[in-house]
């Protein structure tokens, strides 16, 4: 959902041709479709996604629509309960909730958010939104908030409610993961896919660990080809996301973090069997799914079907 100012694609007609885009994937096999927030950018960036995740269940019959992230420190807890429960019922239980810290400086002083809190709001938050999805009502006395006897409804239709997933790009968020979790979308390398099932064993828990990793690599009979395509559009995206870590510098790598990612389109597209070796190599240190970016801001939905289709035809094969 990013369109730059220089795309020339009017915003309805980029929201219409991604909902298309969607239909169109989930026709391929694909499992789950996920949607991601940030706030004030000039491409438009998705700042609000349970209305989209609405439209997406209504678009839908079988895929899952996840949060990949929701920012929860900016959000009130018991309004993200009630918004998740009414997609959850929309989409007849195919929702899935993934929050993260957030880290983008604009986006916190904009909402009046202290970003030293975003653990305690993120952990609280959680145990808030469980609670209001329980049966009856609930109170809650907490760092952040605090209320009596309050009843959210509707409930959603997946009981106890919707998985939760977090994101994790550090051995913290990972652990937290583990602990509070029902997955983790991960962006790292296998150190970290170690770590979380480390994590997730110590907690003595018996639910299966899931590890979501981006992948980034897509599969192309043309690579150069496809470079030449979209690779501005991809070099704008990895740009913009090696600013915000930079500026945000939340760990001693981020200053360093994507430099180079002009030239890291070079890498973007590769043969299908090049992007079935690298999602084994994930696989084998414990990666149980991969997501990639469905669209390139700037390029309209449609170009990068062509790459969904290779993905759905050679690439998934191999995992299932």
């Amino acid at each position: 959902m990013r369109n730059p100012p220089s795309s020339g694609i009017g915003r309805a007609e980029l929201y219409a041709q991604t909902l298309e885009h969607i239909e169109a994937v989930e026709g391929l096999g694909f499992d789950t479709v996920w949607l991601t927030e940030h706030h004030f950018i000039d491409d438009e960036y998705l700042p609000s996604v349970l209305p989209m995740a609405a439209a997406v269940a209504a678009r839908t019959k079988r895929v899952t629509i996840g949060t990949a992230v929701l920012l929860l420190p900016l959000h009130d807890p018991l309004r993200i309960a009630e918004d998740a429960a009414v997609v959850d019922v929309i989409s007849n239980g195919r929702f899935r909730l993934g929050l993260g810290l957030g880290y983008k400086l604009e986006e916190f002083a904009a909402f009046g958010v202290d970003r030293r809190h975003r653990p305690s709001l993120l952990e609280e938050g959680i145990e808030i939104i469980r609670g209001a999805w329980a049966d009856g009502p609930f109170s809650h006395h907490g760092r952040h908030r605090s209320f009596d006897d309050v009843d959210v409804t509707p409930k959603p239709v997946q009981r106890p409610g919707p998985e939760i997933w977090l994101a994790g790009r550090a051995p913290v968020p990972v652990a937290r993961a583990a602990r509070l979790g029902d997955g983790l979308i991960v962006v790292g390398g296998p150190d970290l896919y170690r770590e979380y099932h480390v994590a997730h064993a110590a907690t003595g828990r018996r639910d299966p660990a899931r590890l979501c990793i981006f992948a980034f690599t897509y599969p192309s009979h043309d690579p150069a080809g496809d470079d030449r395509r979209l690779g501005q559009h991809a070099a704008y995206r990895m740009a913009n996301y090696a600013k915000w870590y930079s500026t945000a510098a939340d760990l001693p790598s981020d200053t360093t973090f994507l430099r180079g990612a002009d030239t890291a389109t070079l890498q973007m597209f590769g043969p299908p069997d090049q992007v079935v070796a690298e999602l084994k190599v994930a696989e084998a240190a414990g990666a149980t799914a991969a997501l990639w970016f469905g669209t390139f801001p700037g390029a309209r939905p449609d170009a990068t079907l062509s790459l969904f289709e290779t993905l759905a035809k050679e690439v998934m094969p191999a995992f299932r």
